[in-house]
């Protein structure tokens, strides 16, 4: 663990640096005190493992990748949790909306996510990094924990999935929509 007062003018200056982006990278995926938190614990694990963060702009993505596993533990307490309490109300409701769907107005904006939605969860993550995070393929691989090539045919599948997605929701109108909807994203 970290103690020093270089380690802790580094982390100070890690804080500074990235804590925007990595609230904004939980909000993104959560509510707005679970992101508060899952910034908090990501932070708390930078702190305690503070010689493993990469120096300069990889400290973004080392960042991201922690986050993204502060998250999936916090889903998946969270769904337990819903489970149990459904299963003991006899309840059914819907869950609360995401941030996006609060935020996104415009019918194909609310398409697109409705679509994001029906993907598999890998695929969803992969295509957030890339498109809500503009990441590059390496940066997404090392988060993932697979080689750039996987990376970039992960979002490319994911892209190819959500187009298909979109226009089936879009009730059949044509896929030129749904192409300029994800080429949007693509990453050169």
């Amino acid at each position: 663990m970290a103690g020093t007062d270089g380690s802790e003018l580094r982390y100070r200056r890690l804080f500074d640096r990235y804590h925007r982006q990595v609230y904004a990278y939980c909000r993104r995926r959560s509510d707005a005190q679970t992101a508060a938190d899952g910034l908090a614990e990501t932070f708390l694990v930078a702190w305690r493992r503070l010689d493993d963060v990469p120096e300069g702009d990889a400290a973004l993505g080392w960042l991201y990748g922690v986050a993204r596993r502060v998250l999936a533990n916090e889903y998946r307490r969270t769904r337990r949790s819903h489970q149990l309490v459904t299963r003991l109300r006899g309840d059914c409701r819907d869950p609360d909306p995401t941030p996006e769907v609060v935020v996104v107005r415009q019918e194909r904006d609310r398409v697109m996510l409705a679509a994001v939605a029906q993907l598999r969860p890998q695929d969803q993550e992969v295509l957030r990094l890339a498109w809500w995070e503009e990441l590059p393929y390496a940066e997404i691989a090392d988060i993932l924990g697979c080689s750039p090539n996987a990376a970039t045919h992960r979002v490319q599948r994911a892209a190819r999935r959500v187009a298909k997605e979109y226009q089936r929701l879009d009730h059949g109108h044509p896929t030129v929509e749904a192409t300029r909807q994800v080429r949007g994203g693509e990453q050169s």
